[in-house]
């Protein structure tokens, strides 16, 4: 019987549980009322500090949502705590070389 730990995989197991308890299930009906949204958005946020700190993460989070039916990007630098937002993939890839040369 291996009676060792693999670390990664254990720290991967708890990222999966907890992305799944922030992430929307398939084929469930969105409610709209402001209310619900607010306590999406508390949870979501609630399960995204909680992954950070189970994984002790430090890396820039990078992700796209669609907003008056523009794309929208944004980028999270935890070591700041600062999120950014741009209008285009290549504004992005601009500031992460500025950032990266700074």
């Amino acid at each position: 019987m291996d009676t060792t730990r693999n670390p990664n995989r254990d720290l991967q197991q708890q990222r999966q549980r907890l992305e799944a308890l922030v992430q929307p299930t398939l084929g469930s009906r969105p409610i709209h009322r402001p209310i619900a949204h607010g306590l999406g958005q508390a949870l979501k946020q609630l399960g995204d500090r909680a992954m950070r700190f189970f994984t002790g993460q430090n890396e820039l989070r990078i992700w796209q949502r669609t907003r008056n039916g523009q794309p929208l990007w944004f980028a999270h630098d935890p070591v700041t705590n600062r999120t950014r937002s741009f209008y285009s993939e290549q504004d992005v890839r601009t500031w992460l070389d500025q950032r990266y040369y700074e």
